[in-house]
């Protein structure tokens, strides 16, 4: 199953991919008398997927729900958590100088302002001078949880989701402190397109992710290169805290590109979808 949000003439709507395009959820209720949703995170968090799943299938004129060329928005706007994960690649620990974290991974927590979906811009801030853009591969929890051992973490993950991580890397070349802050502008988070269930991706671990820059493959890597795993990292985050059903991990980068403005950015994830985002300068940058 392959969720997303689209932008539509009535606001934000949820989209089920079909074999004819993409069932958009308000036409779906209004065809079939059904009350899902409305938002993609409500889908989750009520746990209506596979519901919804079965009802667009059993739809008699499906075609009328298919919509040609989405305009996608951000998985959804609120999060409840948003993790990332710091160097859990030694490509991208070796782009910052510093040593791979052998204990635990690097993490930290960011704001719902900083998300935005594909095809939105990130906004350079006048606060930095070198930002870097980095592709991940997204967790997304199902099932609020707490205490996951890492062998259970496939009964709570709802499914995968390609993530543009953005950092203010001078900030963090100055004192590794300075994270939270380094990842917490607007626009610094793009989730999306797609959320996919597991089902849809048979081989975790061969999974491919890769950063892109105008066109240009920056870095390159799959998931079995993590020094944690996404099934190890759901436990972590889990222990001792709840994730709520909704929440994302962002699982880390194989590698991070400087952007300027005017730069496309891409996250490449395969099997699960491609994000791109345009960068430009904030007005405060101007």
């Amino acid at each position: 199953m392959r969720l997303c949000t689209l932008h539509t003439e009535t606001g934000e709507d949820v989209g089920l991919a079909v074999p004819d395009g993409i069932a958009v959820l308000s036409l779906v209720n209004a065809t079939a008398g059904t009350d899902y949703g409305p938002t993609l995170l409500d889908v989750i968090v009520k746990g209506e997927a596979d519901a919804l799943a079965a009802t667009v299938a059993g739809l008699p004129h499906r075609g009328v729900l298919a919509v040609a060329e989405p305009d996608f928005g951000p998985l959804y706007r609120r999060p409840p958590k948003l993790w990332g994960v710091g160097l859990n690649y030694a490509r991208h620990a070796d782009d910052l100088g510093v040593g791979q974290p052998t204990d635990a991974p690097g993490s930290y927590l960011r704001p719902s302002s900083t998300v935005i979906g594909d095809g939105d811009a990130i906004l350079l801030p006048a606060e930095s001078k070198r930002v870097t853009a980095e592709a991940e591969l997204g967790v997304v929890i199902g099932t609020t949880c707490r205490d996951v051992r890492p062998e259970d973490a496939a009964s709570v993950i709802f499914g995968y989701t390609a993530v543009l991580d953005m950092t203010a890397e001078d900030a963090i070349r100055v004192n590794a402190r300075h994270i939270p802050w380094a990842k917490a502008f607007d626009t610094f988070c793009s989730l999306g397109p797609w959320v996919v269930t597991p089902d849809e991706v048979p081989d975790l671990a061969a999974v491919r992710i890769s950063t892109v820059v105008n066109g240009e493959t920056i870095a390159s890597n799959q998931v079995s290169a993590m020094m944690y795993d996404p099934h190890w990292l759901v436990g972590y985050f889990s222990g001792g805290m709840v994730l709520e059903a909704g929440s994302v991990i962002a699982t880390g980068t194989p590698g991070a590109g400087v952007i300027a403005d005017g730069d496309t950015v891409e996250a490449r994830v395969v099997g699960v979808g491609d994000l791109r985002n345009t960068v430009r300068l904030s007005p405060a940058a101007r």
